[in-house]
């Protein structure tokens, strides 16, 4: 962890609680700024209190009152932006609370957008399983993590590296606050998630940056299509585990239809936040006399934060007006 900073950066510790990370870390000889937080209003254990000591003896600032999901409210810290963020073990408190650990996480990110740099990170660290990535040993099913990289999604983080938690270089760091009491943690086995910003999706961003030229082929796969110019697309890969949603579009269109033609302009509308189309159903319309055409649609980036409710948004609208409007067809809704 060490080798994450730079000279002069200036770091924020939040949810601190006893203060014994930062403690631990103003120690170890960083040419660095420290800002140390807790939520609390204030310490009242004496092991809380000398390490409050300590980090007010070596120049770092301490504030209390400071909520991880409103940094920009504490007037101390409005007018600055840090090179990195470090929230270590998030935790709401209380038995069983995935959906709110889940929105304390997401309200981090979302806050945190607006302090951090343009360049720099966000460490998380999180109990074994609680991630929900492959790195996690064993790894949990996905709804029942918290679901760090889509939460992370909302503040427009993406996934960059996962690390064991360096336990050897904070000897002196005890983890409290499981289930609201003075009670440490299950910390072994704990990983460190590290977070860069990136950019909503947009009109421009959303296009690949290499497009795919017409095809005359009738009855090929999207990813028959991929495969076959894979010398032709992007290979910038950032985000390490990112997140894939699926979704059905049913379009009513005549018996000229041309599905390769649909992937490739498809593709090279939006084929950095999609990574399969499959055509699953396709049935006439007695009443009409219309085909109707059901693709299921896995939407995926390696660089665009995406999470379920801006995918939804993307999917009913940008994606199914973008059909609408170039194949003169009818998306049902």
């Amino acid at each position: 962890m060490m080798s994450i900073f730079n000279d002069n950066d200036l770091v924020l510790l939040v949810g601190e609680g006893n203060f014994s990370f930062s403690a631990a870390l103003s120690e170890q000889n960083l040419n660095v700024e420290l800002v140390a937080s807790c939520y609390e209003s204030g310490v009242c254990q004496e092991a809380a209190e000398k390490n409050v000591n300590r980090l007010r003896k070596n120049g770092t600032c301490v504030l209390f009152n400071v909520d991880a999901t409103k940094l920009e409210e504490c007037p101390s810290l409005k007018l600055r932006l840090f090179d990195k963020i470090i929230f270590n073990f998030p935790h709401v408190g209380g038995k069983m609370r995935i959906e709110r650990n889940r929105e304390l996480l997401k309200g981090f990110f979302m806050s945190s957008a607006r302090m951090i740099k343009e360049n720099g990170q966000i460490l998380v660290t999180l109990c074994n399983g609680q991630g929900g990535t492959p790195v996690d040993k064993p790894q949990r099913r996905w709804d029942d993590s918290w679901k760090i990289v889509e939460m992370a999604a909302h503040g427009n983080f993406i996934l960059t590296r996962v690390d064991p938690f360096l336990w050897q270089s904070f000897e002196d760091y005890i983890v409290t606050g499981y289930r609201g009491l003075n009670k440490q943690f299950h910390t072994s086995g704990s990983l460190t998630h590290f977070f860069t910003k990136s950019q909503s999706p947009t009109a421009h961003n959303i296009a690949p940056k290499n497009k795919i030229n017409a095809f005359t082929l009738n009855n090929i796969t999207w990813k028959g299509m991929i495969n076959s110019l894979q010398n032709k697309l992007d290979y910038e890969l950032k985000c390490i585990y990112p997140c894939t949603f699926t979704f059905d579009l049913t379009v009513s269109t005549d018996e000229y239809f041309n599905t390769a033609e649909f992937y490739q302009l498809l593709y090279n509308y939006a084929g950095s936040i999609i990574e399969n189309v499959d055509l699953i159903d396709c049935y006439s319309s007695p009443d009409d006399k219309k085909i109707k055409r059901t693709y299921r649609i896995d939407y995926k980036s390696n660089y665009i934060p995406l999470y379920r409710k801006r995918v939804i948004e993307l999917h009913q609208n940008v994606i199914a007006n973008f059909v609408e409007d170039n194949f003169k067809v009818v998306v049902s809704r």
